[in-house]
């Protein structure tokens, strides 16, 4: 459907992030993104030098709107344990996201996409670490609880590509969710693993 109010680096980011989403690197190109705006290829060059900006634009619009945004949220989460909780339950819950996350990785030809993906992984797992260590947990079982945590997401989001996940997940997360932090009201030596 053609669009008659002007299109801005953003909406063709966004755009464009969709399209990365769908069908990786590849889709991102530009007369398919200009279809799913209903905007002239044109159009296009006004904005962007070429597709590779596009991807650029793309990518820091995930970076943003998938990480920097959420940690943001977080903030207004008084209690540590809450705030993990909930980034817990974000995170298992939002499929795209998880999916696109697992597509970045898995396509480091590209370097814009090596490096952003890099740099948002440790991001999250900075944070995560962060979260885990707020709780109480000592630097390194933090560090450990965030890279399992992670791993989790990623591989939830594989399964969900097979269709091994079940359709209604909340049995599911709630299991993970207490893999990694025990219960509201529970003893901090619950936060410790049985080795």
């Amino acid at each position: 459907m053609p669009r008659t109010a002007r299109l801005t680096r953003d909406d063709w980011a966004a755009a464009a992030l969709d399209a990365l989403a769908a069908g990786g690197v590849a889709a991102v190109a530009v007369e398919p993104v200009a279809a799913r705006l209903g905007a002239a290829k044109s159009s296009f060059y006004w904005l962007f030098a070429d597709r590779q900006a596009l991807l650029e634009a793309a990518l820091k619009r995930w970076e943003r709107t998938q990480t920097e945004q959420v940690v943001d949220r977080l903030a207004s989460i008084p209690d540590p344990a809450d705030r993990l909780r909930y980034l817990l339950r974000h995170a298992f819950t939002a499929t795209s996201g998880a999916d696109l996350a697992l597509r970045l990785l898995a396509e480091p030809d590209n370097p814009a996409v090596r490096d952003v993906a890099a740099r948002v992984t440790e991001r999250r797992l900075a944070v995560l670490t962060d979260l885990f260590a707020s709780t109480g947990l000592a630097p390194d079982e933090a560090r450990h609880r965030a890279l399992g945590g992670y791993a989790a997401y990623l591989g939830t989001a594989a399964l969900r590509q097979v269709s091994a996940i079940p359709g209604d997940p909340t049995a599911y997360i709630d299991t993970l969710i207490t893999l990694y932090l025990p219960p509201a009201g529970a003893p901090e030596a619950a936060h410790r693993l049985e080795r």
